[in-house]
């Protein structure tokens, strides 16, 4: 009767590898997953600036300041549209945020504002 004898050339039945190979997979699924949540975070804080600096642009316009005005648009994430309507002015800023896994993905912020007494009609 001989019996076999894993050597230094032979495997055993060792779940070493096993544990190695899952514990690559849980860190590349990890790493990955937390990537797309910061990504999507960052489009929340995206999303929040455009309305925020509409809202700023918005204020600045309505009041006739133009040097406020000209520093909220300088600051705001993205490309800013005007039209004057109804008595007030609407801003709408739109900007790209990119997220892991989805690619570039747009979000915008409105905001309409009545002008001031003795601004714009």
């Amino acid at each position: 009767m001989t019996r076999e004898v894993a050597g230094p050339g032979r495997r055993g039945s060792s779940p070493r590898g096993m544990v190695t190979v899952e514990l690559a997979m849980g860190t590349v699924t990890a790493t990955v997953l937390a990537a797309f949540l910061v990504t999507l975070t960052m489009l929340g804080v995206t999303q929040a600036a455009a309305a925020e600096s509409s809202a700023q642009i918005a204020r600045q316009m309505a009041r006739g300041d133009e040097q406020a005005e000209l520093d909220a648009r300088r600051r705001a994430p993205g490309e800013v549209r005007v039209a004057e309507r109804d008595g007030g002015v609407e801003v709408t800023v739109r900007a790209t945020s990119f997220v892991f896994a989805l690619g570039h993905v747009p979000v915008e912020g409105t905001t309409w504002v009545a002008y001031e007494p003795g601004e714009r009609a």
